[in-house]
C-alpha cells in the first residue's frame, strides 16, 4: 500500500481514537472507524476471492472505504458505498480524494434498505458497518443479490448482545447461508452464500 494511503489511514485512526473519548458527541456524528485488524482481514478476503463487485453499507468518514477501494483497485473491481448522513459523505469524499482512490468508489446517499431493494446482483462481497438494529432487515435484501459463494461481512456483531443475537439467528435460520462469528477487532460476522442452492 502506497505511503500516501497509509498516511491517510494512520491520521484517521488517530482521529477515531480521539473521537471515542468525546462522550458528548451525538451518535450519528461519531467516526466509528472499523478496527484496523478487521480492515486488514477485509482487504485480504477481497484479494483472495478476487472480489470485484462490492457494496459497503455505512461509510462514516471513509476509513473502511479506503481499505476496500484499494483492494478493488487490485482486483480490477468497483465499490458502491451507501451512506445516509451527508456530513459523513463529505468527510469520506475528502479522505478518498486525499488517498487517491476516488475513481474506485461510487457513494450513494440514502437509506440502504431503499437502495438495496432496487440493486441488481450478483454481488461478490457486501460489507455492513451501520446500525446493528437494521442488520436483519438488510439481510433479507442482501441474500437475493449476493452471488453463490459470495461473502457478507458485518462489523460490531458480538454474541450475547440483543441486536447481534437476532442477526446471527437470522443467518443460522436461512438455508442459503453459512456463518461464523470472528472475535477480531470489535467482532465481525463472516457469512457465505452456499454454492449449492438448498431448494
Amino acid at each position: 500500500m502506497e505511503p500516501k494511503i497509509q498516511n491517510v489511514l494512520k491520521r484517521m485512526e488517530k482521529e477515531d481514537q480521539a473521537d471515542r473519548k468525546k462522550l458528548d458527541t451525538p451518535r450519528e456524528d461519531r467516526m466509528f472507524t472499523l478496527h484496523p485488524d478487521s480492515a486488514q482481514l477485509l482487504h485480504i478476503l477481497i484479494e483472495s476471492t478476487n472480489a470485484r463487485k462490492i457494496i459497503e453499507v455505512g461509510v462514516s468518514h471513509g476509513y473502511s472505504t479506503i481499505w476496500i477501494a484499494h483492494a478493488v483497485r487490485i482486483t480490477g473491481g468497483h465499490l458502491q458505498s451507501i451512506e445516509l448522513n451527508p456530513r459523513n459523505i463529505d468527510y469520506a469524499t475528502r479522505n478518498l480524494q486525499e488517498a487517491g482512490l476516488s475513481e474506485q468508489v461510487d457513494i450513494k446517499k440514502g437509506d440502504a434498505r431503499d437502495i438495496l431493494s432496487t440493486t441488481d446482483g450478483p454481488i461478490d462481497l457486501i460489507f455492513m458497518d451501520c446500525w446493528e438494529s437494521v442488520y436483519v432487515d438488510l439481510l433479507k435484501l442482501i441474500i437475493p443479490i449476493l452471488r453463490p459463494g459470495g461473502l457478507l461481512i458485518a462489523d460490531n456483531v458480538t454474541p450475547g448482545h440483543e441486536d447481534s443475537d437476532k442477526y446471527i439467528a437470522a443467518l443460522h435460520d436461512d438455508v442459503h447461508m453459512d456463518t461464523i462469528s470472528v472475535p477480531i477487532g470489535r467482532n465481525i460476522e463472516i457469512s457465505s452464500k452456499k454454492l449449492i442452492n438448498p431448494n
